[in-house]
């Protein structure tokens, strides 16, 4: 059979899926079909009960509860709202300086992608005026929301190629003015048609005729899958120069004034927002149309862990009649269950305040900017990243509900799929209480777990602490790694193709941070 034939059946195929795509329910949402739970219009909440909160880009794994009087709630990830049209999410920004990120995937099948495309939608508040701005999972900024002419904002996904499909969308008070936490936003989605999809027919076409070829244990297969990998290598030049294009139509729409024309580099400027150094509007703007979602918020967190942050725990201190000198060269250790402990100063009193202090006030935050700062958490892969944080939010929460540290390795699934070998109260809360959403973030948490540590073998849970060091006035997170070769375990979590059509496919040079 040659290439033109198999092209000829992949139209057919293909043409018998443009006028809608398919959707394939989860689990969750299987779940919640049987239960009569499913609905039209239904109001998905934003998630703030778990120790990750929505002010980090990096959640993958996020489910939003639908609350039911009669049925009780269901929890469904923002993916949902673009199966479900008429359905939304429902979020609020607790102050002007908030922001909420949310993560999604296209959940429709890539040769489908061909054909459609994926509108956001935010609808506001009256009088605000919020920043809708969309990532893809390389960390480019790939599309800002603009007004429709129906008062609210929208941003297309783009459609320059069909292997892209995860994304985050970033919502911000977009012009500083102050905002309630009794204002609240809808984000909402719509799937439209493809208008420029013979831009990506080469590539659904030349996937098609490896897939085919391969199928039929064809001799000269590899030849289809040299082709296939030629598409990509020029589909990837064109997603850059269409990124490119992007970000300069963005900063020519500035306004004059805030157009920057400096000669300070990108890498320099996020520099100097590490720092706690004010960038000018115009040097904002630059930054938030060309930086790496990843750098812009390191550099971010950095920033207000010395400034912001660091001025309101010396505040606190002080209140308690303990000076900025007093915790000078200070050391805090938050292990993975929570426990906080200070070293550094020598009064035992004034250590027993300050360990306090943040063990009732800080502590989640100071996780936060640990995770979002230290090199050793950041740069790990989506799988192991999220198997790493969840050991923490579960160490801490059966800490909180036993009041002892709970081994990890000691529990199991039973074939009833709930979680064994729990102390008596926490096995109850976990596998026996519903409609709660923070109990299902922990069963969810505690089944990707128990995977992993199947998967990892020989090698322990990846434990971390955060550190952090009070010198010269302010902190600063100390990188203290991993007690477990993060390299080897990356390498067994992460899915290996070998000898077959996708061990040698091409795969974009954009490192994935999402």
């Amino acid at each position: 059979m040659g290439i033109s034939s198999v092209r000829e059946q992949g139209l057919a195929w293909g043409s018998a899926f443009r006028k809608k795509p398919i959707f394939f329910m989860t689990v969750k949402e299987t779940e919640a079909f049987f239960d009569g739970k499913l609905r039209k219009n239904m109001e998905l909440r934003e998630d703030t009960c778990t120790l990750s909160s929505n002010n980090s880009y990096r959640r993958q794994h996020t489910t939003y509860e639908i609350s039911d009087r009669d049925k009780g709630s269901a929890f469904l990830d923002l993916n949902f709202l673009i199966k479900d049209e008429t359905s939304s999410l429902k979020g609020s920004l607790s102050d002007e300086k908030d922001v909420d990120f949310y993560n999604f995937s296209i959940p429709f099948m890539n040769f489908q992608r061909n054909y459609f495309g994926v509108e956001v939608y935010i609808d506001m508040p009256e009088g605000c005026d919020y920043d809708l701005t969309l990532y893809d999972e390389y960390g480019n900024q790939v599309g800002k929301a603009e007004w429709d002419g129906e008062g609210r904002k929208k941003l297309n996904i783009p459609t320059w190629d069909i292997q892209t499909n995860k994304y985050c969308i970033k919502v911000e008070n977009g012009n500083g003015a102050e905002v309630s936490p009794d204002d609240y936003y809808k984000i909402s989605f719509h799937v439209s048609e493809n208008e420029e999809h013979e831009k990506t027919d080469a590539i659904r076409e030349a996937f098609g005729d490896l897939q085919n070829a391969y199928s039929r244990k064809d001799e000269n297969w590899r030849e289809y899958l040299d082709k296939y990998n030629a598409v990509l290598q020029e589909t990837e030049k064109n997603y850059i120069k269409e990124m490119e294009q992007l970000h300069q139509k963005q900063f020519d729409s500035l306004p004059e004034a805030r157009k920057y024309k400096g000669g300070r580099t990108l890498d320099e400027l996020l520099r100097d927002m590490a720092e706690g150094k004010d960038l000018s509007d115009a040097e904002q703007e630059y930054v938030k149309i060309f930086a790496n979602l990843k750098d812009y918020e390191k550099a971010e967190q950095k920033a207000e862990l010395k400034n912001s942050f660091s001025d309101d725990f010396v505040k606190d201190l002080e209140g308690l009649g303990i000076s900025r000198d007093d915790i000078e060269d200070m050391c805090v250790r938050i292990g993975s269950n929570g426990d906080v402990t200070v070293d550094g100063i020598e009064e035992e009193t004034v250590r027993g305040q300050v360990q306090k202090l943040i063990n009732e006030k800080y502590s989640d935050r100071m996780y936060q900017y640990y995770i979002g700062i230290a090199d050793s958490v950041g740069n790990l892969s989506s799988n192991t990243y999220q198997y790493a944080v969840d050991i923490q939010e579960v160490r801490r929460y059966l800490k909180g509900v036993t009041g002892e540290d709970v081994s990890l390795e000691n529990l199991y699934l039973t074939p009833d799929g709930k979680i064994g070998g729990l102390p008596g109260k926490a096995a109850n809360l976990i596998n026996n209480t519903k409609n709660n959403a923070k109990t299902e973030r922990m069963r969810d948490a505690l089944k990707n777990i128990l995977g992993n540590i199947k998967v990892s073998g020989d090698l322990e849970v990846p434990d971390f602490a955060s550190q952090f060091q009070f010198k010269d006035g302010v902190f600063s997170v100390l990188d203290s790694g991993f007690t477990v070769n993060m390299d080897a375990l990356d390498r067994r979590l992460t899915p290996q193709s070998s000898g077959n059509m996708y061990s040698d496919m091409y795969q974009y040079q954009f490192r994935k941070v999402i």
